[in-house]
Protein backbone atom coordinates (compact mmCIF):
# COMPACT_ATOMS: atom_id res chain seq x y z
CA UNK A 1 0.00 0.00 0.00
CA UNK A 2 2.72 2.48 1.14
CA UNK A 3 4.77 1.68 -2.36
CA UNK A 4 1.39 2.67 -4.28
CA UNK A 5 1.02 5.55 -2.14
CA UNK A 6 4.30 6.99 -3.31
CA UNK A 7 3.87 6.18 -6.70
CA UNK A 8 0.94 8.42 -6.65
CA UNK A 9 2.13 10.89 -4.91
CA UNK A 10 5.78 11.47 -6.59
CA UNK A 11 4.62 13.57 -9.59
CA UNK A 12 2.90 16.00 -7.53
CA UNK A 13 6.34 16.16 -5.59
CA UNK A 14 8.55 16.30 -8.32
CA UNK A 15 6.51 18.58 -10.51
CA UNK A 16 6.74 21.03 -7.08
CA UNK A 17 10.23 20.44 -6.19
CA UNK A 18 11.72 22.91 -8.82
CA UNK A 19 9.15 25.41 -8.32
CA UNK A 20 10.44 27.23 -5.63
CA UNK A 21 7.35 30.03 -5.26
CA UNK A 22 4.83 26.92 -4.92
CA UNK A 23 2.86 27.84 -1.39
CA UNK A 24 0.46 30.13 0.59
CA UNK A 25 0.79 33.25 -0.55
CA UNK A 26 -1.27 35.70 1.73
CA UNK A 27 -2.69 38.74 0.24
CA UNK A 28 -3.69 41.86 1.97
CA UNK A 29 -6.55 43.70 0.24
CA UNK A 30 -7.57 47.43 -0.38
CA UNK A 31 -9.41 50.24 -1.79
CA UNK A 32 -8.31 52.50 -4.39
CA UNK A 33 -11.22 54.55 -5.60
CA UNK A 34 -13.16 52.17 -7.44
CA UNK A 35 -11.03 49.25 -7.38
CA UNK A 36 -9.61 46.58 -5.45
CA UNK A 37 -5.82 46.17 -4.97
CA UNK A 38 -4.59 43.48 -3.57
CA UNK A 39 -0.76 42.92 -2.32
CA UNK A 40 1.39 40.03 -1.59
CA UNK A 41 2.57 39.65 1.77
CA UNK A 42 6.16 39.47 1.58
CA UNK A 43 9.32 38.54 4.01
CA UNK A 44 12.99 39.33 3.91
CA UNK A 45 13.78 36.44 2.21
CA UNK A 46 12.50 33.05 1.39
CA UNK A 47 9.79 32.07 -0.24
CA UNK A 48 7.94 35.32 -0.06
CA UNK A 49 10.72 38.01 -0.75
CA UNK A 50 8.68 39.59 -3.89
CA UNK A 51 6.93 42.90 -3.36
CA UNK A 52 3.96 41.92 -5.82
CA UNK A 53 0.37 44.22 -6.26
CA UNK A 54 -2.14 43.50 -8.76
CA UNK A 55 -6.09 44.34 -9.25
CA UNK A 56 -8.36 41.60 -8.77
CA UNK A 57 -11.80 41.66 -10.16
CA UNK A 58 -15.12 39.84 -8.29
CA UNK A 59 -18.83 39.81 -8.92
CA UNK A 60 -20.86 42.92 -8.69
CA UNK A 61 -22.30 41.62 -5.66
CA UNK A 62 -19.28 40.70 -4.03
CA UNK A 63 -17.27 43.59 -5.01
CA UNK A 64 -20.13 45.67 -3.22
CA UNK A 65 -20.14 43.21 0.01
CA UNK A 66 -15.72 43.54 -0.29
CA UNK A 67 -15.77 47.44 -0.66
CA UNK A 68 -18.06 47.42 2.65
CA UNK A 69 -15.74 45.24 4.74
CA UNK A 70 -12.93 46.83 3.42
CA UNK A 71 -14.04 50.89 4.10
CA UNK A 72 -15.24 48.88 7.92
CA UNK A 73 -11.97 47.16 8.84
CA UNK A 74 -8.12 48.12 9.42
CA UNK A 75 -7.17 45.16 7.88
CA UNK A 76 -8.49 43.10 5.59
CA UNK A 77 -6.91 39.85 3.98
CA UNK A 78 -7.10 37.17 1.78
CA UNK A 79 -5.75 33.12 2.84
CA UNK A 80 -5.60 31.41 -1.68
CA UNK A 81 -5.08 28.07 -2.00
CA UNK A 82 -1.70 27.00 -2.33
CA UNK A 83 0.01 28.68 -6.24
CA UNK A 84 2.83 29.19 -7.74
CA UNK A 85 3.27 33.13 -7.19
CA UNK A 86 5.65 33.04 -10.60
CA UNK A 87 2.78 32.15 -12.40
CA UNK A 88 0.97 34.38 -11.45
CA UNK A 89 3.78 36.91 -12.54
CA UNK A 90 3.66 36.27 -16.20
CA UNK A 91 -0.21 35.67 -16.17
CA UNK A 92 -0.44 31.84 -16.29
CA UNK A 93 -2.89 32.06 -13.10
CA UNK A 94 -6.09 34.38 -13.94
CA UNK A 95 -7.95 33.22 -11.07
CA UNK A 96 -7.42 32.52 -7.15
CA UNK A 97 -9.82 31.30 -4.59
CA UNK A 98 -9.60 31.17 -0.97
CA UNK A 99 -10.68 32.35 2.32
CA UNK A 100 -11.36 36.02 3.06
CA UNK A 101 -10.18 37.77 7.05
CA UNK A 102 -11.01 40.21 9.17
CA UNK A 103 -7.93 41.20 10.39
CA UNK A 104 -4.55 39.21 9.64
CA UNK A 105 -5.42 35.83 8.70
CA UNK A 106 -1.97 34.11 10.11
CA UNK A 107 -2.49 36.31 13.39
CA UNK A 108 -5.98 35.40 14.67
CA UNK A 109 -7.74 37.15 12.27
CA UNK A 110 -11.64 36.39 11.48
CA UNK A 111 -12.51 34.21 8.33
CA UNK A 112 -16.28 36.03 7.17
CA UNK A 113 -15.88 34.17 3.73
CA UNK A 114 -15.08 30.99 2.28
CA UNK A 115 -14.48 30.02 -1.28
CA UNK A 116 -14.24 33.38 -2.45
CA UNK A 117 -12.91 33.38 -6.24
CA UNK A 118 -11.49 36.67 -8.15
CA UNK A 119 -9.82 37.23 -11.25
CA UNK A 120 -6.39 38.65 -11.65
CA UNK A 121 -6.52 41.64 -13.40
CA UNK A 122 -3.31 44.33 -14.56
CA UNK A 123 0.36 43.78 -12.41
CA UNK A 124 0.71 47.23 -10.66
CA UNK A 125 3.96 46.40 -9.14
CA UNK A 126 6.60 43.59 -9.63
CA UNK A 127 9.83 43.35 -7.77
CA UNK A 128 11.80 41.21 -5.61
CA UNK A 129 13.29 42.26 -2.34
CA UNK A 130 17.11 43.70 -2.20
CA UNK A 131 17.90 44.74 1.19
CA UNK A 132 18.69 48.10 0.45
CA UNK A 133 18.75 51.98 1.69
CA UNK A 134 15.03 52.23 3.29
CA UNK A 135 12.95 55.36 2.60
CA UNK A 136 12.39 55.00 -1.24
CA UNK A 137 8.79 54.36 -2.62
CA UNK A 138 7.77 52.87 -5.65
CA UNK A 139 5.42 55.40 -7.74
CA UNK A 140 2.27 53.52 -9.24
CA UNK A 141 -0.85 54.66 -11.35
CA UNK A 142 -3.63 53.08 -10.59
CA UNK A 143 -6.48 55.45 -11.70
CA UNK A 144 -5.92 58.90 -13.40
CA UNK A 145 -6.51 60.86 -9.80
CA UNK A 146 -4.42 58.14 -7.80
CA UNK A 147 -1.00 56.76 -7.03
CA UNK A 148 0.50 54.37 -4.99
CA UNK A 149 3.39 55.19 -3.07
CA UNK A 150 5.27 51.65 -1.90
CA UNK A 151 8.03 50.96 0.20
CA UNK A 152 10.70 49.68 -1.35
CA UNK A 153 11.60 47.46 1.54
CA UNK A 154 15.18 47.53 2.63
CA UNK A 155 17.89 46.61 5.30
CA UNK A 156 16.34 45.20 8.35
CA UNK A 157 14.80 46.80 10.17
CA UNK A 158 12.21 48.35 7.69
CA UNK A 159 8.13 48.18 6.74
CA UNK A 160 6.24 47.29 3.89
CA UNK A 161 3.89 50.25 3.52
CA UNK A 162 1.41 51.29 0.67
CA UNK A 163 0.11 54.96 0.69
CA UNK A 164 -2.56 56.36 -1.80
CA UNK A 165 -1.61 60.16 -3.01
CA UNK A 166 -3.38 62.28 -5.85
CA UNK A 167 -1.15 62.28 -8.98
CA UNK A 168 -3.73 64.07 -11.54
CA UNK A 169 -0.59 64.93 -13.54
CA UNK A 170 0.98 61.45 -15.24
CA UNK A 171 2.94 62.41 -17.77
CA UNK A 172 6.75 62.76 -15.97
CA UNK A 173 6.20 60.32 -12.90
CA UNK A 174 9.06 58.95 -11.02
CA UNK A 175 9.30 55.26 -10.81
CA UNK A 176 10.86 55.30 -7.64
CA UNK A 177 10.47 58.26 -4.58
CA UNK A 178 13.30 59.22 -2.02
CA UNK A 179 11.15 60.00 1.23
CA UNK A 180 14.06 61.48 3.09
CA UNK A 181 13.21 59.56 5.71
CA UNK A 182 14.07 55.67 7.00
CA UNK A 183 10.36 56.07 8.50
CA UNK A 184 6.84 55.27 7.22
CA UNK A 185 5.02 57.63 5.16
CA UNK A 186 2.74 60.26 7.06
CA UNK A 187 0.80 62.86 6.12
CA UNK A 188 3.02 65.49 7.31
CA UNK A 189 5.84 64.20 4.70
CA UNK A 190 7.10 67.08 2.36
CA UNK A 191 7.15 65.91 -1.05
CA UNK A 192 5.11 66.97 -4.11
CA UNK A 193 2.22 64.75 -3.51
CA UNK A 194 -0.86 64.93 -1.91
CA UNK A 195 -1.70 62.44 0.77
CA UNK A 196 -4.80 60.87 0.91
CA UNK A 197 -4.42 57.80 3.06
CA UNK A 198 -1.70 55.13 4.43
CA UNK A 199 -3.92 51.89 3.00
CA UNK A 200 -1.32 49.26 4.72
CA UNK A 201 1.58 49.36 7.25
CA UNK A 202 3.88 46.02 8.40
CA UNK A 203 6.55 46.51 10.69
CA UNK A 204 6.59 43.15 12.43
CA UNK A 205 8.15 41.17 10.03
CA UNK A 206 10.75 43.18 8.87
CA UNK A 207 11.60 44.54 12.61
CA UNK A 208 14.78 42.01 12.19
CA UNK A 209 14.62 40.60 15.68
Amino acid sequence: MFKWLLLFLCPYVVAHEHHTSFGVHGLVLMQVEHKVIASHLPTPAGLHARQLIFEVQVSQDEHKNLIKLIKSEPLVTFAPNPFELDKLRTGDIAELTGNLYRGHFEREGTQVKEGLKFKVNKVILDKPIVLADNGYFYMRPVTSKSCLLVHKIGRLPSFDQIVQVSCRSQSNLSATVDSGQNIPWHEATSLQFRFIRSLYLETQDFSGG
